[in-house]
């Protein structure tokens, strides 16, 4: 009976006021004493390596590693390879390599970029390739000879090189394989700001916003694609979106009545 009072128009204001907190409260003590609230992203190990090695995707720059950790750790002691596009300033000594390593121990981490001094960075389980990342031709060799798992593009940036990425490599990943592509905020950097990543006349985050439409609708509406694009999405299984980064996983069998 003092919940239907507390909703009696009748009541004082103030008296309505005061029974309808006590109540909240009294509700909401209720819940935080009957159910444990579980974090789904917490700082865990992967975040301690990254902060070990001194790379900018642990939780001191960009906070990477919390959404890694739950994406990733299914392939934790798998033997798989780790290809990363762009190994990263050189006097750093590829710290984000060094953490794929020290996270996942019987994987062959793999990193690409085009300075040649990246080379010494090469050790037990760590090879570099030294090329252009914006070059199909280039990257489908890396593709076939490593034959990587997940694949993370932290390289240029730049919107066409981002696009040409995913379209060269996600056909190259296996069942089950995952595609990162980091620092996506570029996609919001225009060239009327003055952007030297708006080098094309579409940004990443368009891009991809139109694959998940597809992926959404399953095809059936939403907007045109290329035969390519529908190829894509017909092995796109989910697509994640987090803080300045995207991922996508691809499916175990392609889904043939869409396209």
């Amino acid at each position: 009976m003092d919940a239907i009072k507390v909703l009696d128009s009748s009541s004082d204001s103030s008296d309505l006021r005061d029974r309808t907190d006590f109540v909240t409260d009294t509700q909401v003590g209720e819940v935080q004493n009957d159910h444990e609230i579980v974090p789904l992203l917490p700082l865990g190990e992967l975040d301690g390596l990254a902060l070990a090695a001194g790379t900018d995707k642990s939780s001191k720059r960009h906070d990477y590693m919390r959404f890694y950790e739950y994406l990733l750790t299914p392939y934790r002691d798998k033997a798989f390879t780790f290809l990363e596009l762009g190994v990263g300033i050189p006097s750093r000594k590829a710290p984000s390599l060094r953490t794929w390593k020290a996270f996942f121990p019987k994987a062959q981490i793999v990193g690409v970029d085009i300075k040649k001094v990246s080379k010494n960075f090469e050790e037990d389980r760590i090879a570099v390739e030294i090329g252009d990342a914006s070059r199909p031709r280039f990257l489908k060799r890396v593709a076939r000879n490593w034959q990587p798992s997940i694949i993370l593009d932290d390289a240029s940036h730049f919107w066409s090189h981002q696009i040409i990425g995913l379209q060269t490599l996600f056909s190259k990943l296996p069942a089950g394989g995952i595609y990162i592509i980091e620092d996506i905020h570029t996609s919001f950097l225009s060239n009327e700001e003055g952007s030297q990543y708006a080098d094309y006349s579409e940004s990443l985050w368009s891009y991809i916003n139109r694959l998940q439409a597809a992926l959404a609708c399953a095809q059936r509406h939403g907007p045109e694609l290329s035969d390519e694009e529908k190829h894509m999405v017909a092995w796109i299984d989910t697509i994640f979106v987090s803080r300045r980064t995207v991922a996508i996983i691809k499916r175990q069998k392609k889904r043939r009545r869409e396209v």
